[in-house]
């Protein structure tokens, strides 16, 4: 790249990069100025590709009203080929090398704004940088698909989620930590999910099968059993009906199923064997409540937006042995959504493309293929598990179709058989004994007692709300009053795994009261008790549901226990 620095009429400088200006050559700072103006949006975080002389920036920060994150991404800071001036050197400077891992860095300096970033490009930057521009528009739109997907999923099942975990608790009566086959492997282990390229390994599955461990991701098993060939461990973590009705009709003589307390509770009883259990991210309140209260002792194991990184963490987890993904095309290869025998394969048209704002990206082979955002978030978050949490194992991209996955090894699945099968039949472990947990039925009644509290005490705070005596703000009565319920409320809340349905309630209450701005007092004042109100009330009403459902939960088990 060729930099030149020019003066401007204004007498400060511009830059010139090969044969574009990025600023004005007449006064950079008005350009900023309305630059700023056009792009600012409130309560959003701004990611600027590219970074000039920094007049944007500050024009930026200048417009400012809450101090919304930036983030620089510009090529040229790789080689220091760009200066950046003093004052800007604590900001967010990235270069093209934190392309796919920005789910990360989001995460990290902007937790709370989940799908509110804006991407802005400096002038003539798209023309220098085309390649690199696009995956960054990629790598954010597919981190913004996560998150709404995640928000929706979360509203969606919040209920299922609350349900599931009381129920999950009793098949601990039998089931074991899944600690007890932590590193319990040395033998190869083969990660099937269920993208079209799975039929083409079926055979090879066949004439190898017990010479690797053999994992299937959720409704992937649906495929494998149809087609006479049970996997060892079935890895199972979504808690919708969706996920019941793939395993519904299956029975698992020799699989043991591998699940998270979240999961569809229904699943568990189509496997005859043992199962074992596991925490995710996302829910911690939940998992700290399994460890605290509940004296549970479960992994942690890093997962995505699929049950298909969940089963590469966990093929980690168990063995020291090296690990082949197949089946992971997130694509439409050969035209098809899934592997045969899926209930939801189809074969793709042209409609269907639209429909789900499909675009082309690298395939596996370096060709162009099909794929989708919510694809494509995936790939990201199988890049970030090598960032986050980087295998000791060898491990192989063996699925040969589907989309390219940086950094990991591509070897065929013939290949990877021929070189790493066992010669012997592999032994499955047993587990036998007692199960890790014995006291549902006494711990559910005890939290009875915690919900009912929490309502008597949000019912307090909502007539607290209403005896506030003055028009625009709290009087001091009133604010100890609610300072006192809060404290009292968040005390029970820690001793209850009620997460997964407080905090849709909180992100709606949240998002939906962001301040304007050049607020009034009164228009803060009425903005926040009606912030407040709705948070209780809603509250209210998921804690109340939380009674009827462990109720429930009870009743079905002691008339289960009666009937025996």
């Amino acid at each position: 790249m060729n930099i030149e620095y020019f003066e401007t009429k204004i007498g400060l400088p511009t830059v010139k990069i090969n044969d574009y200006f990025i600023h004005s050559k007449y006064n950079p700072l008005a350009e900023a100025e309305q630059l700023a103006k056009k792009i600012y949006t409130p309560h959003h975080a701004h990611i600027l590709f590219g970074y000039g002389c920094g007049y944007v920036i500050d024009a930026l920060i200048k417009m400012q009203h809450f101090n919304e994150p930036i983030f620089i991404i510009d090529p040229l800071f790789k080689n220091k080929q760009l200066h950046i001036a003093e004052k800007h050197q604590h900001l967010h400077l990235y270069n093209e090398e934190s392309i796919g891992r920005w789910d990360i860095i989001l995460k990290e300096f902007a937790p709370d704004y989940r799908t509110s970033f804006k991407v802005h490009c400096l002038s003539n930057y798209d023309k220098l940088f085309p390649a690199i521009y696009k995956e960054l528009l990629l790598d954010i739109k597919g981190v913004q698909y996560k998150h709404r997907v995640n928000d929706y999923t979360l509203v969606r099942y919040a209920k299922d989620w609350q349900k599931n975990l009381m129920d999950n608790l009793f098949y601990l009566e039998k089931d074991y930590s899944l600690y007890d086959l932590q590193k319990k492997y040395t033998a190869p282990v083969v990660v099937a999910a269920g993208g079209p390229s799975l039929n083409k390994q079926l055979p090879l599955l066949r004439k190898y099968r017990r010479q690797f461990i053999l994992i299937a991701a959720g409704s992937t098993a649906t495929t494998l059993l149809k087609e006479d060939i049970e996997p060892d461990y079935v890895v199972t973590i979504d808690g919708g009906v969706p996920n019941y009705n793939h395993f519904k009709n299956l029975l698992f003589e020799h699989a043991k199923i591998l699940y998270t307390p979240q999961n569809h509770a229904g699943v568990r009883q189509s496997f005859k064997q043992e199962g074992y259990m596991f925490t995710t991210e996302g829910f911690a309140t939940s998992n700290s409540y399994l460890a605290t209260q509940l004296k549970l002792t479960l992994p942690d194991v890093p997962g995505g937006g699929s049950v298909a990184h969940s089963a590469f963490s966990l093929a980690q987890f168990m063995t020291s042995g090296p690990i082949a993904l197949i089946g992971q095309d997130l694509a439409f290869t050969d035209n098809l959504t899934h592997a045969k025998h899926n209930i939801h394969a189809r074969v793709v048209d042209e409609q269907f493309l639209t429909e789900r704002e499909a675009f082309q990206t690298e395939g596996y082979n370096g060709e162009l293929i099909w794929t989708t955002p919510v694809f494509y978030s995936m790939k990201l978050e199988f890049e970030d598990l090598l960032v986050k949490d980087p295998p000791s194992n060898l491990f192989f991209n063996c699925t040969e179709g589907g989309i390219k996955l940086k950094n990991y090894e591509q070897i065929s699945f013939e290949q990877f058989c021929e070189q790493f099968a066992e010669e012997q039949a592999i032994e499955i472990i047993t587990t036998v004994g007692q199960g890790i947990y014995q006291n549902a039925i006494e711990q559910l009644t005890k939290e009875i007692t915690l919900y009912k509290a929490i309502v008597k005490q949000l019912d307090e705070g909502i007539r607290a709300l209403k005896r506030n005596k003055l028009k625009d703000a709290f009087d001091p009565k009133t604010i100890k009053e609610l300072d006192r319920i809060d404290k009292q409320v968040q005390k029970r809340l820690r001793q209850l795994a009620i997460e997964m349905i407080t905090v849709p309630v909180t992100m709606k209450v949240m998002r939906g009261y962001l301040p304007k701005i050049n607020e009034t007092k009164q228009e803060q004042f009425n903005r926040v008790k009606e912030q407040t109100e709705v948070l209780y009330k809603e509250l209210k009403e998921a804690v109340e549901y939380c009674i009827e459902a462990t109720e429930q939960v009870l009743n079905e088990k002691k008339g289960g226990q009666n009937d025996e």
